[in-house]
């Protein structure tokens, strides 16, 4: 071949491999572009004139709700930063007076059963844009804020990348949580609020890359000094569960459930303390792709056959597949919330223990929860006294 057939040989294969090249990167800034603008805080002179998350702390170290993304008609307010404006103060999630009895927020709930309560709960909760999850993320901001915030329940999936058990959402690399970090975190926070209860759901992944051992995710946590003396064990699947006084005066006030890994048939397969989901949940569908989907009752208020079915705790999906924070802004608002859980409730004849979410910072799931806990405290004490006059 002549050096000009040469020639134009490489220039046409040059051609060729230049403008794919091109074009994906032209298709990467834009997917880029539409993932800032869609969920990367904005700076200060937008936050000025914009509503905000924001957490506002009380007496005792605690901190409010971020409120936010719904004013109780299913609307929402699109707060979406991370800083916030003076004159919009979030909602005060601890309620308690000084000196008084509190049991995660409220004077009124300490003699419920840990099973009577019903705690907001982060769906994959490590999976934050905020820390580097960017594709497809289930919430703008940290765990850390939501705790803050008033969530109680947190649901996080196990990963063993590597040899080394972390926080992860199907990819080692992509927006990874440390263990001994996380809990570092709760455990300040617990000593901080002493009057709090989280529980914990961990999914066990082991698709990403090797499988998880539980007794290495546990062996992590006691890096934590502190931390393990909270966890509290469970005697059985057919034991009462304590009260909420009862667990914050012996300070066992971290419960921690699994799934999707062993089912602690086999002795030593699971510490103490990290309990298999189905021997006390059930859950209903978490599969919808749409909010009419879920906000369809008839099609959402059902518990999936798991092999148990025991329903002492109850799970309730509330977020569609994939996540979207415009429709996690609807189905956290205050009444649509509330309408969920009390609906469901009253279908399945049981409290409803776990309001599961994605996009943590809209809506007013922190809010409900407290109302809705205050009203099913005094529920409970009716019924006591309607017992103890029909013995009387």
């Amino acid at each position: 071949m002549s050096n000009r057939g040469r020639e134009a040989k490489e220039d046409e294969k040059g051609s060729c491999c230049t403008w794919p090249r091109i074009i994906l990167l032209i298709i990467v800034l834009a997917v880029a572009g539409v993932l800032v603008w869609k969920f990367a805080p904005v700076d200060e002179a937008i936050n000025s004139i914009l509503p905000s998350y924001n957490s506002t702390s009380n007496g005792d170290g605690a901190s409010g709700s971020g409120g936010g993304g719904g004013d109780g008609s299913g609307t929402t307010t699109g707060q979406d930063t991370t800083s916030a404006p003076v004159e919009s103060p979030g909602y005060q999630f601890v309620q308690c007076r000084d000196g008084q009895d509190c049991c995660n927020g409220l004077e009124t709930i300490c003699d419920l059963q840990a099973n009577e309560v019903l705690y907001a709960t982060l769906h994959n909760a490590m999976a934050t844009f905020e820390d580097g999850f960017l594709f497809g993320p289930n919430h703008r901001f940290n765990l850390e804020k939501a705790v803050e915030a008033g969530f109680r329940g947190l649901n996080l999936d196990l990963c063993n990348c590597g040899g080394e058990t972390i926080f992860c959402h199907g990819i080692c690399t992509l927006g990874p949580r440390d263990v001994v970090e996380v809990m570092d975190f709760v455990n300040n926070f617990l000593d901080e609020n002493p009057s709090e209860v989280i529980v914990f759901i961990y999914q066990v992944n082991n698709d990403v890359d090797q499988v998880v051992d539980l007794n290495d995710f546990y062996s992590q946590m006691t890096q934590v000094s502190g931390f393990m003396e909270k966890l509290y064990v469970h005697s059985g699947p057919n034991a009462t569960w304590p009260t909420l006084r009862e667990l914050t005066s012996t300070n066992k006030r971290v419960i921690m459930f699994h799934y999707n890994g062993p089912d602690c048939d086999v002795a030593g397969e699971c510490p103490d303390g990290l309990h298999w989901y189905y021997n006390y949940a059930s859950d209903n569908p978490w599969n919808h792709e749409t909010i009419a989907s879920i906000t369809d009752t008839s099609n959402s208020c059902v518990l999936r056959p798991n092999g148990v079915n025991r329903n002492v705790f109850v799970g309730l999906n509330n977020f569609v597949s994939p996540p979207s924070q415009d429709s996690a802004a609807t189905l956290n608002a205050y009444d649509t919330s509330l309408n969920y859980v009390e609906t469901c409730g009253a279908t399945f004849g049981t409290d409803v223990n776990f309001l599961i979410a994605d996009f943590w910072s809209e809506g007013e799931i922190p809010r409900m929860t407290q109302d809705y806990n205050t009203a099913r405290a005094s529920l409970r004490r009716h019924e006591r006294t309607l017992l103890r006059t029909e013995k009387g």
